[in-house]
């Protein structure tokens, strides 16, 4: 089963994404976008994978715990090291021997949900790597919006005057924030998660008895990270005010991606698409197919429906 997500957000008054700070001033990150048209280059505030994957795979630690599926000790305190030395895997996962890599790889498999789904590297003499089975990209400003965005500094103050705490005055430093309609991509494919995927000669062979579980947790926590909007930083004190514009999901049996919705006839596209490729593909729109948490429960429910041992 393979699962497609493209959509457009309206982020509102946002500091989802920073990156450093330069004496008192809170930088908020940037990346250049060309204009398709006239091939002019605009740096524009972005939130990077890495942001959207952290937040999915706190969801996603949560929910197989909850399921009573092994998550390892680092990955449901929301610190993904992975499996990257062996004092991390002594530590998190309590591994201390293993034969070759693919029992090491059949071991950090079956004892973390999370390091099975969202992939890992082990950098010690015997190298490891696992991809992820979930593919996420940065949101960008949609096209229409990419000229008018902005970055704003925001003046903020600390410390109260008129304490003995505090003699001298307030505390003045400043955080760049942006609103704007962003792209949203996610992809997950089914195919590997709890199979080998390491060794060529033992790939897809089963390493876990419960595979259809994490599956379902994965897709589980996915409708309630899209729902919930959970990803990104300084949401204490900077929290968004989000509104998803649109949304398309295709639900197939092997890869089919939605067209990027970085131009407004992506959903356009995606119909098109699917009339010249079709792996028995089903499409769910918002809003033109219903409310939005709607339209997650009914792609989410048809993807369920297609997990297989």
């Amino acid at each position: 089963m393979f699962l497609s997500i493209r959509g457009r957000v309206v982020v509102n008054v946002e500091a989802l994404n920073m990156t450093e700070s330069v004496g008192n001033y809170v930088k908020r990150r940037r990346v250049p976008v060309i204009m398709p048209e006239t091939y002019t280059v605009y740096f524009v505030p972005a939130i990077s994978g890495e942001s959207i994957a952290h937040g999915y795979q706190q969801v996603l630690a949560d929910v197989a715990a909850n399921n009573n599926l092994n998550v390892c000790k680092l990955c449901r305190n929301g610190i993904f090291l992975k499996s990257t030395r062996k004092d991390v895997l002594q530590y998190s996962l309590e591994i201390s021997k293993y034969s070759n890599v693919d029992d090491l790889e059949a071991q950090i498999v079956s004892k973390c949900v999370v390091e099975d789904i969202g992939g890992f590297m082990y950098a010690e003499k015997e190298n490891l790597k696992r991809t992820s089975s979930f593919y996420v990209g940065y949101m960008i400003p949609v096209k229409e919006a990419l000229e008018g965005t902005v970055i704003e500094p925001q003046l903020q103050t600390r410390y109260a005057l008129g304490t003995p705490f505090v003699e001298t005055g307030q505390m003045i430093y400043y955080v760049e924030i942006s609103s704007s309609s962003y792209v949203f991509s996610f992809d997950f494919d089914s195919k590997f998660v709890g199979k080998a995927t390491f060794s060529t000669g033992k790939v897809g062979t089963p390493l876990v008895n419960d595979r259809k579980q994490r599956v379902l947790a994965a897709l589980e926590a996915l409708k309630k990270f899209l729902i919930e909007f959970m990803f990104g930083a300084k949401k204490t004190r900077y929290l968004p005010v989000v509104d998803w514009e649109s949304l398309v999901i295709a639900v197939s049996d092997d890869v089919w991606t939605v067209p990027s919705s970085f131009t407004k006839n992506y959903i356009e596209r995606a119909e098109q698409k699917l009339k010249a490729v079709n792996y028995n593909t089903r499409l769910f729109v918002y809003p033109r197919d219903g409310g939005f948490e709607e339209i997650i429960n009914r792609a989410i429910s048809e993807a369920s429906n297609r997990t297989s041992l």
